[in-house]
């Protein structure tokens, strides 16, 4: 039933962040740079209509992959193996997780036609095979502890490798694809996410090899599919969640799928004089680089914080306060002049430090809503919590995908060219009016999130209870 022991070890937190890193390797490499790879490098159609086309494959293609995340998390929920039930995909899916990317950016010389549907197909299997390992790691956070505030703890490892990943792809992708490319940018893409791959395939099998898994259903639950999708829709706090995270990534989303449009077309460069090499000149790449990590590294800070915070202020006050402050630094993008760049790093030191965190803090909460299902109907689906919990953020994604890809269009954007005002005035929009709106609405949705620390220490001492009478 239960492992004797819920105190998780430090070694084996750090194995589960390392399995984290593996998987957001890939995660923040398509966050920061798929719509840019389908526009500006691959080029999947011609002239302006390149971004509305990939954000409508975005939407087509999560949108199934999101049914597919249920379809796995019923799977892995049922899955009975000597290595647990979510340990098995990390192991057995390395390698095609590994593959299936470098595949995808992969740029055949193919007509419009080709190219379209060369991207939907790849796209589609990578987004199915990344699917297969990532919905079972992720559950693995409600299983290998039943005490929350050690699940909040090793939350906090998830997402501090979940940024160090993020600041790796942030800073190298850029030099590691001028290395390989020497001017092929498509050509140095493709070898840039092969060195992640190799890494990712690495992480998740020492990922797999070092963590346990100590939570199982009761004895007695039988897997039926129909008692699973009854408990879930009776789990009103994993409802709230579900739509506070839908709002949430869209605000994410959005800003992130077009911060490489608000440096190349709007803030440009930055000319600066130091003491003793004069005028310095730092292009747009290197600037969204330093701008992307040092966020990361903020996020980082902040996200070791969260256990601290989490005891004193409990998880739906901090997420609300963090989200919603997100929201009014992200507005004050909006008033900075492209020439203010000192000014543009402060604040992403402040939206990083607001921001970042959530993320923990919600995967925690996620976490809750399983005991809280198990608590009240005597039956645990873990990771169908999770997977269903991953479709609304895919959902997310993928109009976070389509909004900026739409609005660039309407907005008249077209890649490599001279942008008009009103273009320029559109991604500033884009890139931070609209996510500060998704973030404030986040942080009114989830007051009605219903489990504070009280209600979770009852329920947590009722299931011990529960599982040590039944073992």
């Amino acid at each position: 039933m239960t492992h004797p022991s819920q105190k998780i070890p430090t070694s084996e937190k750090f194995a589960f962040g390392i399995g984290e890193f593996g998987n957001d390797l890939y995660w923040q490499f398509f966050s920061s740079f798929l719509l840019f790879f389908y526009t500006d490098i691959f080029k999947i159609a011609p002239g302006a209509q390149a971004a509305a086309v990939a954000g409508l494959m975005f939407v087509i293609v999560r949108f199934w992959d999101g049914i597919f995340d249920v379809i796995v998390g019923l799977l892995a929920d049922r899955t009975n193996s000597r290595w647990g039930k979510f340990r098995p995909y990390l192991l057995f899916g390395a390698v095609p997780f590994g593959v299936a990317g470098v595949v995808a950016f992969t740029t055949p010389d193919l007509g419009a036609t080709g190219k379209l549907i060369y991207a939907y197909i790849t796209y589609t299997i990578l987004m199915m095979v990344y699917s297969s390992v990532a919905i079972p790691q992720n559950s693995l956070l409600g299983v290998m502890s039943g005490d929350s505030l050690e699940r909040t703890s090793l939350s906090k490892y998830k997402f501090t490798f979940a940024f160090l990943a993020s600041a790796v792809v942030q800073y190298a992708t850029f030099p590691l694809a001028a290395h390989f490319g020497r001017g092929n940018q498509a050509f140095g893409f493709q070898r840039t996410l092969l060195c992640y791959a190799i890494c990712a395939v690495v992480f998740f099998i020492i990922s797999f090899a070092f963590i346990k898994e100590r939570v199982s259903p009761p004895k007695e639950q039988k897997p039926r599919l129909k008692d699973d999708f009854r408990d879930l829709g009776r789990n009103v706090p994993w409802l709230v969640l579900c739509i506070t995270t839908l709002a949430s990534i869209l605000s994410i989303a959005t800003r992130s799928q077009t911060t490489i449009y608000y440096f190349k077309y709007y803030v440009k460069s930055w000319d600066f004089n130091t003491v003793f090499w004069g005028v310095h000149h730092i292009g747009y790449q290197a600037l969204f680089g330093d701008f992307l990590v040092l966020g990361t590294v903020v996020t980082i800070l902040g996200t070791w914080m969260v256990p601290f915070f989490t005891r004193l202020l409990g998880k739906k006050n901090l997420y609300c306060i963090l989200i919603g402050s997100s929201g009014f630094v992200t507005l004050a993008f909006y008033f900075v002049p492209p020439t203010q760049v000192g000014l543009i790093f402060l604040l992403q030191v402040l939206v990083s430090i607001t921001l970042g965190p959530t993320s923990a803090v919600l995967w925690a909460m996620y976490a809750d809503c399983a005991d809280f299902s198990e608590w009240v109907n005597s039956r645990r689906a873990t990771a169908l919590v999770f997977s269903a919990a991953i479709f609304c953020q895919k959902v997310g994604w993928s109009f976070g995908g389509l909004v900026p890809g739409w609005l660039l269009t309407k907005f008249g954007y077209v890649a490599d060219t001279d942008l008009s005002q009103n273009t320029l005035h559109g991604i500033l929009l884009i890139n931070c009016v609209i996510p500060a709106a998704f973030a404030f609405l986040a942080a009114v949705l989830v007051l009605f999130y219903g489990l504070n620390e009280a209600k979770l220490k009852i329920i947590e001492t009722d299931l011990q209870g529960r599982r040590t009478a039944a073992a």
